[in-house]
């Protein structure tokens, strides 16, 4: 849990706020998720490598096709529909409803770095010796504190309220396709892309049906 808000934190504190992002800066934002990726991987490989073997295609296969569909539902989407610069001037940090490239290749990297310490957590959690229950309930809490700052940001505000229901679905979905599917938390980071794509393709859709229609409605 430190582990990650320091992750977390040095990126907001000494790299966002300085300019780079998910979409200015993308490549050096996917270099530093990238990098603790990695460094936690190796940091704890005994734990990383216990959910790799033994290998397995079929989920490596079904994250190719994903990844290709959604590169292609990226390509289209984003020719069709026009992101609305005005709202993303206002609202910055709401970068998650983007779909472009630029996104696409930095949050793949956010989302690696953050299913890292999802496994790790799940693992160590697992190591307590707590039943299924138990440990869902652990989990939920501790997930659930990680986004203490984004709720904090959003208070009040509709994106609260999604990955409120987001968090609460993830925390029981995660930890069971950890410790029951192989090769699990790719099937995690699909699902978390899912979440992604889903939300801001909805969010452009509907701004552009607002805007487009001059109902007057709130994006806030």
């Amino acid at each position: 849990m430190a582990l990650c808000y320091v992750a977390w934190g040095i990126f907001f504190f000494f790299l966002y706020y300085k300019g780079v992002d998910h979409i200015r800066h993308y490549f050096w934002t996917a270099t530093y998720f990238l990098s603790v990726a990695i460094g936690m991987s190796l940091l704890f490989w005994e734990r990383i490598a216990a959910v790799l073997q033994p290998v397995a295609l079929t989920p490596l296969v079904t994250f190719v096709v994903f990844m290709l569909c959604q590169v292609a539902w990226y390509i289209y989407f984003s020719k069709k529909f026009k992101e609305p610069e005005n709202y993303f001037k206002t609202y910055p940090d709401r970068h998650y409803l983007r779909i472009n490239w630029r996104r696409l290749v930095a949050k793949s990297a956010d989302i690696l770095a953050q299913q890292v310490f999802i496994v790790l957590l799940v693992l160590f959690l697992n190591d307590l010796g707590l039943t299924t229950y138990q440990l869902l309930l652990a989990f939920g809490v501790l997930f659930a504190a990680l986004h203490i700052p984004l709720f904090v940001s959003e208070w009040g505000k509709w994106p609260a309220w999604v990955f409120g229901g987001a968090v609460a679905v993830f925390s029981v979905v995660y930890p069971l396709f950890i410790l029951n599917v192989e090769y699990g938390f790719m099937y995690n980071i699909i699902v978390h892309w899912l979440f992604y794509t889903a939300t801001a393709t909805t969010f452009l859709w509907w701004h552009q049906k607002m805007t487009r229609g001059n109902v007057g409605a709130s994006f806030n």
